[in-house]
C-alpha cells in the first residue's frame, strides 16, 4: 500500500490503517516499515465494532481485527468493502484503485 499512496491521492483517497495495537506498536511498526499513511490504534476496539469486523480470540485468545478494507466516500457511506479470512490474502493496491474508479 506504501508503495501505491500516490496513486491513492490522484484518485482523492486517503489511507488509514486501523488496528487494536497501541499507539507505542503503532508507531513501530510504520518506522519498521517507513510507513506514511496514518496507523490509528483502537484498543477498545470501538471503531473495529461500529464496523462489525472484531475477529474473537483471534491473536492468543486476545480479540482483535478482522482484515477488512473498506472505501468510505465523503458522505461517511461505504461504497466498497473487502472482508478477507486469511490475512495474508487481502486486495491488492490495483484491485482498490479499480474500485475507488467505479465510485462516481
Amino acid at each position: 500500500m506504501q508503495a501505491s499512496l500516490n496513486q491513492f491521492a490522484a484518485a482523492d483517497a486517503a489511507l488509514i490503517a486501523i488496528s487494536v495495537d497501541s499507539v507505542e506498536q503503532n508507531r513501530k511498526l510504520a518506522t519498521d516499515l517507513k510507513l506514511t499513511f496514518p496507523l490509528l490504534s483502537d484498543p477498545e476496539l470501538k471503531t473495529i465494532d461500529a464496523y462489525g469486523v472484531r475477529h474473537r480470540g483471534g491473536n492468543n485468545g486476545r480479540d482483535i481485527a478482522r482484515p477488512a478494507t473498506f472505501i468510505i466516500d465523503r458522505e461517511g457511506i461505504i461504497r466498497w468493502r473487502n472482508l478477507a479470512e486469511n490475512v495474508r490474502l487481502r486486495p491488492r493496491p490495483e484491485q482498490i484503485l479499480q474500485e475507488l474508479a467505479r465510485i462516481p
